[in-house]
Order: C-alpha cells, then sequence, then structure tokens
C-alpha cells in the first residue's frame, strides 16, 4: 500500500513539475521571477503608483500625467559636495578670463596648437610658494617616473620608453603653459592622458612647476 502510495505521489509531482515547464507562447511557471527579471529603472527618476506613501521621498516631477508620479531614484549628494562648474555652458566659450578661470577644460586632444596659443595659466602664484611648492608634490607624484626630477628626460620608467625630452633642452625649453598643460591633459605620443588623475587646477599648478624647470630650476 505504502509503495503504491509513493508511485502515485511521485506521478502527480511529475505531472505538476511538466505543467509548469515552458512551451509555445506559455513562459512557464516561475518560483522566483525577481531572480531572472530585472526591474529597469529610467535615468535618475523612479516610477511609483500615486497611491503609494513616499512622504520622505524626494520632490517628483508630475509632468508626465496624473497619477504617474516619478520620483527621483537617486541618494542625496554627500554634505558638502559642490556641483562641478561646466565652464563653457556658463561662459560659453573655452578662453580664461579674469572673472572666470579656466578650470574645466574642453579643447579636443587634437588641439594642442591652439592650446599652445590660446591658453593662459588661471592659477595665480602666490607670493608664500605654496602653489609652486604643491605643483613640484604633484610633478614628483605623478611626472617624475618618465621626466625625472629635475625634468631632464632621465627618470627610470622614461629610461624604458626612449625619447622623453629634457624640458630646458631646444624648443622644450619654450613650450606655453597651454602647450604644456594640453598634453598633460590629453597626452602625446607616448605620454599618457593624466586628465583622470589630476584636476585641472592641479593640472595647472604643475604647470607652474614644469616652466620653472624649462629654465633650469628645481
Amino acid at each position: 500500500m505504502l509503495k503504491k502510495l509513493v508511485h502515485i505521489l511521485g506521478i502527480g509531482a511529475t505531472g505538476l513539475l511538466w505543467a509548469c515547464a515552458a512551451g509555445g507562447d506559455n513562459p512557464g511557471t516561475e518560483y522566483a521571477p525577481q531572480m531572472y527579471h530585472s526591474f529597469a529603472y529610467e535615468p535618475l527618476v523612479m516610477i511609483v503608483d500615486s497611491t503609494d506613501n513616499y512622504a520622505n521621498a524626494l520632490p517628483y516631477n508630475d509632468y508626465f500625467g496624473k497619477g504617474t508620479r516619478r520620483y527621483i531614484n537617486m541618494r542625496q549628494p554627500v554634505a558638502g559636495t559642490v556641483k562641478r562648474q561646466n565652464a563653457t555652458s556658463v561662459t560659453g566659450t573655452v578662453f580664461a578670463s579674469k572673472d572666470q578661470p579656466l578650470l574645466i577644460y574642453e579643447l579636443h586632444k587634437d588641439s594642442v596648437d591652439l592650446a599652445a596659443q590660446i591658453l593662459q595659466n588661471p592659477v595665480p602664484l602666490d607670493s608664500t610658494g605654496v602653489v609652486l611648492e604643491e605643483g613640484k608634490h604633484l610633478y614628483l607624484a605623478y611626472c617624475a617616473a618618465c621626466h625625472g626630477n629635475n625634468g631632464k628626460g632621465d627618470g627610470k620608467v622614461g629610461a624604458m620608453y626612449k625619447g622623453v625630452p629634457n624640458y630646458a633642452a631646444g624648443r622644450y625649453a619654450t613650450l606655453s603653459a597651454g602647450h604644456v598643460f594640453h598634453v598633460i591633459t590629453h597626452g602625446k605620443g607616448r605620454m599618457w592622458s593624466h586628465k583622470s588623475q589630476l584636476s585641472p587646477e592641479e593640472r595647472w599648478k604643475v604647470v607652474h612647476y614644469v616652466q620653472k624647470l624649462q629654465k633650469g630650476e628645481s
């Protein structure tokens, strides 16, 4: 009797599982659908039902019609953070000016000649030498491996790359601040871009120190 009952239960379980299987237009039964299908969110918004209680949610935009509230689907920014300014959208130009220093850089990577002609360092040198000292610190951390501590192209990595110039030699001694900044930003030849490692302000500080090395000073 027990053996017959086991057989019946086995046949029943098999039939149940077979009935849940996918086939044709039938997707079958999914016991944990959230494990298979992720819910797609639109960038920076979250669609919720108007009857839901989101009293603590961020402000919503009801532009898409009554009854559909789109709450911002993002976390609040960290306290004290400042929105990064886009100089081009603010000033309409890539040129630096007295009232709007150029710290957000958007010249194309192939525009090194243009950068050399139009860009001026918007970070002023101070009488205490702090800016230059910061530029030196950043240079030693990010540049000296190739260019050498004194800008002579004799860094240990530069020895492997070959062709790293001496800042104080030939035409390199007369390269403009804009040229140096552009190359730090986008790279040139075997030199890689450093815009992801150094902020625009930090790059301009490095430019100050490189221009000192161009004079043979350190």
